[in-house]
């Protein structure tokens, strides 16, 4: 089997490289690259966990966090905002997904926060919480939330 190395200049380093194989029949197949070629293991997820739940009202708006804790970090996230089948509650549905994927996966919690910290969008202003009285955004909100989770708050200032 004839095999090469294609790079994909668009993605980042760590995913550049993608495995090209000929079939024989003049078909190019892709092979995927799993998480353990980037030196990543999938850390299950236990059966029982322990977690908060944090209602809130960001300028008007009400929610609810929940983010249960798997051994010494947060594993899993939900974040409720809007009525049932609203965009609000549909992209935040999909956050909260795409951050319990990426802790599953064993993605550190200070890279969500690091990337959600400081987002400016509506709603924002203050949260009737007092360990979090004020968010830029709903994002700058759940990223505060994930460091005080996370123990991610010495040194940051948060």
């Amino acid at each position: 089997m004839d095999a090469r190395v294609a790079l994909a200049p668009a993605r980042p380093a760590a995913y550049g490289v993608e495995v090209l194989a000929s079939t024989g029949r003049g078909v190019t197949v892709k092979e995927q690259p799993t998480m353990a070629d980037f030196g990543r293991t999938r850390v299950p997820a236990p059966r029982r966990t322990a977690g908060t739940t944090t209602e809130f009202v960001l300028n008007g708006t009400p929610g609810r966090l929940v983010i249960a804790a798997a051994a010494d970090r947060p594993g899993h996230v939900e974040l409720y905002v809007g009525k049932h089948g609203s965009t609000l509650a549909g992209l935040t549905d999909a956050l909260s997904t795409a951050i319990t994927t990426g802790l599953h996966a064993g993605a550190p919690v200070s890279e969500f926060v690091a990337e959600l910290r400081h987002t400016r969008y509506a709603p924002a202003g203050r949260t009737g919480d007092p360990e979090v009285p004020e968010a830029t955004s709903l994002g700058d909100y759940l990223a505060r939330r994930l460091a005080r989770a996370g123990g991610d708050l010495r040194g940051r200032g948060v």
